[in-house]
C-alpha cells in the first residue's frame, strides 16, 4: 500500500514506485489496463477486488508496466508508467464501482480512487480497497461462487479453513470495538483518565480505525500526531496543552475538564465534562440539542482530518458515548420537556467512516437520533428531509 492519503497522492509517488523498483506485493498491485468488458477479465478484476477485502487491504495502481522476465512472466516489479487512454475517467470508474457492487457480496464498504494525472497515454488511477468489516466476500460474477485472499505473491482461492475463520474475524471486530468502549468507560467512571474522578455528565467519542483493532500492530503515529497539536483542540477548550505519554500523545484543557488522547495506532479517544454542565437555573440536567450535536460534529471532523494527515487507513468507526445521563432531559426549545433517560450510560450505536471528506452531520444521524429517542423523542430535530444537519427554530 502506497503510505499516504489517497487524496494526497501525486505524480512523483506513482513514479517514484518504477524508481524504487517497488514490488508488488500483499498489499500492492500493478495494472496496465483497466478490465476491458471481456468476462474473464472482470472476473479475474473481482477477484483481485476481493482478495484485498478479505486479506489487509490495499491499493491496485492502473497505467502501470511491469517488467517481464526472458520467459515473458511478469516479475511483480514496475517497468513504467505510461498511464491510461481513457476518455472520460469518472465514466470509467463508475463502470467499474457497478461491476464491483453487481459482482462481489456483500458490498465491499469504503472503496476510494484517485486519478493522477501527467504520464503519456494519460491518466494513472489508484483503487483503495480497505480491509473489509463485513467479509468474508465472495466473487459472484458470471454465475461463480469463490471466496479469495491475498499473500505476498498475490491472490489465491480461500479454503474451508481460511473462509471460516475469516467469519469468526468479521464478528470479532464488533466484539473487539464493543470491549474497547466498555474499557473506556470503566476507566472514565472510576478516574483512570486525565479528567480524574469528576462527579459531572462525560462526553466521550472515538474515532477507531479497523487497522487498529488488531490488524496493524506495527503502526505508531505517537510523533506525527505531536506535530499537529494545533488541530487536537480538545472539546470547549479555551487553551490546551499536549505531551508524549505511554499511550501516545495527549492534549488536555487548560482547565482538565477535557482531553484528547492519539493513541499509537492512530485510533483517538476525546472526552469533556463542560459540555452537559449547564448551571443556567432551569436548564440544569439538559442537553442542549442544538449545541451537543454542533460540538460533537465539529470536534470529530477536526480530528478525522488529523487521521487523513496520519494517513490513518479507512474504515474509521466513529462512536459517541454520554455517561452519569440518568435522568437528563433533552431541552425544550418550547415543546413540553422530554422524558429523563432512564440509565447512566448510553453507548449511542458506531457509525462507519468510508471516505474522508465525508459529511459528519449525515454520517452521526443515526448516532443523534438515538440519543433523542433515549429522551422519549422520534429522532432529532436538527435534520432536514434529505438528511442534512441544520440547526431548526428555537
Amino acid at each position: 500500500m502506497i503510505q499516504r492519503s489517497l487524496n494526497h497522492i501525486t505524480k512523483e509517488d506513482i513514479e517514484s514506485l518504477v524508481s524504487a523498483k517497488v514490488s508488488e506485493s500483499r498489499t500492492l498491485d500493478y495494472k496496465q489496463q483497466l478490465p476491458d468488458n471481456d468476462p474473464e477479465k472482470k472476473r479475474e478484476f473481482l477477484y483481485d477486488v476481493s482478495s484485498f477485502a478479505n486479506a489487509a487491504g490495499g491499493d491496485m495502481v492502473f497505467g502501470i508496466v511491469d517488467e517481464r522476465d526472458a520467459s515473458g512472466k511478469s516479475t511483480g516489479l514496475p517497468a513504467s508508467v505510461e498511464g491510461l487512454n481513457l476518455p472520460n475517467v469518472s465514466d470509467s470508474i463508475a463502470r467499474l464501482e457497478n461491476l464491483v457492487r453487481d459482482g462481489i457480496t456483500p458490498r465491499i464498504l469504503g472503496i476510494e480512487w484517485k486519478a493522477i494525472e501527467g504520464f503519456p497515454s494519460g491518466s494513472a488511477l489508484a483503487m483503495r480497497i480497505p480491509k473489509s468489516t463485513i467479509g468474508p466476500h465472495m466473487v459472484i460474477f458470471g454465475g461463480m461462487a469463490r471466496f479469495y485472499s491475498r499473500n505476498s505473491t498475490g491472490k489465491y482461492p480461500m479454503d474451508i479453513r481460511e473462509i471460516r475463520s475469516a467469519f469468526v474475524e468479521s464478528t470479532e471486530i464488533g466484539e473487539k470495538l464493543h470491549a474497547l468502549r466498555k474499557r473506556s468507560i470503566s476507566e472514565i467512571m472510576t478516574g483512570a483518565t486525565p479528567l480524574g474522578l469528576v462527579a459531572k455528565a462525560v462526553v466521550a467519542i472515538h474515532l477507531v480505525p479497523l487497522s487498529s483493532l488488531g490488524f496493524d500492530v506495527s503502526r505508531d503515529v505517537t510523533r506525527s500526531a505531536a506535530k499537529l497539536q494545533t488541530l487536537l483542540e480538545p472539546i470547549k477548550a479555551g487553551s490546551w496543552g499536549g505531551r508524549y505519554n505511554f499511550d501516545g500523545y495527549l492534549v488536555l484543557s487548560s482547565k482538565s475538564s477535557s482531553y484528547v488522547q492519539v493513541f499509537r495506532s492512530g485510533a483517538i479517544e476525546a472526552a469533556d465534562a463542560s459540555l452537559l454542565d449547564i448551571e443556567v437555573p432551569g436548564y440544569e440536567k439538559q442537553i442542549p440539542g442544538i449545541a451537543f450535536e454542533e460540538e460533537v460534529i465539529e470536534a470529530m471532523s477536526r480530528y478525522l482530518d488529523v487521521q487523513n494527515r496520519l494517513t490513518i487507513p479507512l474504515p474509521i468507526f466513529a462512536a459517541i458515548t454520554l455517561l452519569r445521563v440518568g435522568n437528563f432531559r433533552m431541552s425544550s426549545y418550547g415543546r413540553s420537556p422530554s422524558p429523563p433517560i432512564d440509565r447512566d450510560a448510553l453507548m449511542l450505536p458506531e457509525a462507519l467512516i468510508e471516505e474522508y471528506g465525508a459529511d459528519i452531520g449525515r454520517v452521526l444521524q443515526p448516532s443523534f437520533d438515538a440519543l433523542w429517542q433515549a429522551c422519549g423523542l422520534e429522532k432529532s430535530l436538527n435534520y432536514d428531509e434529505q438528511g442534512n444537519w441544520r440547526q431548526h427554530h428555537r
